[in-house]
């Protein structure tokens, strides 16, 4: 008896962890956004109280790695990366469709993002050569943090999304440059 009333109440507590949040704030929303540009527009945008929970685990996280593994490697922070093409909404996107944007990561852990001339945004990063993950965590608190694993091989870096910030759906490929894109 004891065993089935144990069962009943972990049931209890696993089905109301599992609850879904309550309503969005619409105008946070439309200001969320992804520092990869990839933005899904088949994926449920979540709300700014999960989006501000996952900042908090986010960072947090960053911290920890940063402090466990503070090793930079040059492979990621040298040069530009300038994206080529995406795999998102279950469709390979349109060649140029990706023409000029770009994550550029420094040798400080810090990164910034954009488009030819203008930065768009900018944050923390952290990239484990050993799990091969590289985690985003912008500056501005409304901008969801990201996850990703990447495949490094020479001067390509392919980026799949990770599940832990419903990155999971996307993936890109991104090529070495030695500066950042001008518009022509």
């Amino acid at each position: 008896m004891r065993l089935y009333m144990l069962m009943f109440c972990s049931l209890i507590v696993m089905l109301v962890s599992c609850k879904e949040n309550g309503p969005t704030d619409k105008k946070t929303v439309a200001k969320t956004s992804q520092d990869t540009t990839l933005v899904s527009k088949n994926t449920k945008t979540p709300g700014s109280s999960l989006i501000a929970q996952w900042n908090v685990q986010a960072n947090n996280i960053l911290k920890f790695r940063k402090d466990n593994k503070p090793n930079n490697y040059a492979i990621i922070d040298v040069g530009v990366w300038e994206y080529e093409a995406a795999f998102k909404d279950g469709a390979m996107s349109k060649p140029g469709e990706y023409s000029g944007k770009w994550i550029d990561f420094d040798e400080h852990n810090r990164y910034e993002y954009g488009e030819y001339e203008r930065v768009l945004g900018k944050g923390r990063y952290h990239y484990d050569n050993d799990t091969y993950l590289l985690l985003l965590v912008n500056d501005e608190p409304t901008v969801k943090p990201e996850e990703y694993e990447l495949k490094l091989v020479n001067n390509i870096m392919i980026m799949m999304g990770n599940q832990t910030y419903q990155d999971n759906n996307m993936q890109a490929k991104l090529v070495k440059i030695q500066e950042r894109p001008k518009k022509k």
